[in-house]
C-alpha cells in the first residue's frame, strides 16, 4: 500500500458504472472474500452484516491512517495490524460462541455452516 498509496483511495466510495465495469467484478470478490472468512466463524446469520461492516471499517480505518501518516507513535506499524487482527479474531469467536467463551463445538474452533 504505501509503494502506491492512490490506488486504495482511488476504490472508497467509487461505484462500478454497469455490471460489465471490472470494478464490480473486483468490489464482488473482495467482499465475497471477507463473507467466506466471517461465515467459518459460524456466526449468528444476523450477525454477519455488522461482522462484515466491522471488518471493513477497521481495516479502512488502519490503511487510512496509514497512508496518510498517522501512525507516529514509535510502535511497529506491521505488529499493530497483527494485534488488530488478533484482537477481532477473539471477538468473533467470543460471538460465535454466544459470548460466554465455550465453543458450540467440541474440538474449540469456531463451527463451520
Amino acid at each position: 500500500m504505501q509503494e502506491h498509496p492512490g490506488r486504495y483511495a482511488a476504490t472508497t466510495g467509487s461505484r462500478p458504472a454497469d455490471a460489465d465495469d471490472p470494478l464490480a467484478t473486483a468490489l464482488d470478490r473482495s467482499l465475497s472474500s471477507f463473507v467466506t472468512v466471517l461465515r467459518d466463524y459460524g456466526l449468528d446469520p444476523a450477525d454477519e452484516v455488522h461482522a462484515l461492516r466491522m471488518l471493513r471499517s477497521m481495516l479502512h480505518g488502519f490503511a487510512t491512517l496509514e497512508v496518510s501518516g498517522g501512525f507516529q507513535l514509535g510502535a511497529d506499524v506491521d505488529e499493530s495490524f497483527t494485534w488488530m487482527i488478533d484482537f477481532l479474531d477473539q471477538g468473533l469467536r467470543a460471538r460465535a460462541t454466544g459470548g460466554d467463551g465455550r465453543s458450540v463445538v467440541p474440538d474449540g474452533r469456531a463451527p463451520r455452516p
